[in-house]
């Protein structure tokens, strides 16, 4: 998964309290989901300050123009921390009655974050991870299943939020792990 973080960019302030942003939606959101999900401060040695700091990371990580940076455990960390949020946000929606499709059939985020916690983020069911980067990032995800060879190849689309103009980033799964599929043009 951290092939996703490199290509997507993902924005963790759109998601996330970042220190040194007061009075912003998403200090409350981070606060919240904290204080509401005591869950999230059982994270085996891992705190709501050390989930800020690497959240604050992976933030400059992604916002920096320089590509030569290379991820480290806590930019790992902070990327599982957005998916449990974000897992807490598709619950919210479910319950409201804003939400009504089928991928996220967990009973709560909770069960993201056992999984996260304790297996990583290679045990979640497929669906649901994908889903939720969809989420996070706001565009669609096509993964192109190449371990078969048929006529047809077998493509999963996931695209919960995203709009159908939206661009798809399509990956290429050739073993256990999709890996991202390039265009990479001739010099001719």
């Amino acid at each position: 998964m951290t092939d996703f973080l490199k290509i997507l960019k993902i924005k963790p302030d759109r998601f996330v309290a970042i220190p040194g942003r007061k009075n912003s939606a998403n200090v409350d959101r981070f606060d919240n989901a904290v204080h509401e999900c005591d869950f999230m401060s059982k994270w085996p040695g891992y705190d709501a300050k050390t989930m800020r700091r690497d959240l604050k990371r992976l933030h400059e990580l992604v916002s920096s123009e320089s590509t030569s940076s290379g991820l480290e455990p806590d930019h790992h960390r902070a990327y599982q921390v957005l998916i449990v949020l974000e897992a807490k946000r598709a619950y919210d929606e479910r319950l409201a009655g804003l939400f009504c499709e089928d991928w996220f059939d967990v009973d709560s985020p909770a069960d993201v974050f056992r999984i996260l916690a304790t297996r990583g983020d290679d045990e979640l069911p497929s669906k649901i991870l994908w889903n939720l980067l969809c989420r996070i990032s706001g565009v669609s995800i096509e993964i192109i299943d190449a371990r078969v060879l048929s006529e047809r190849p077998k493509i999963h689309r996931f695209s919960s939020t995203a709009s159908p103009k939206t661009p798809s980033l399509t990956w290429l799964r050739l073993g256990k792990r999709p890996v991202p599929l390039f265009y990479i043009p001739d010099d001719e």
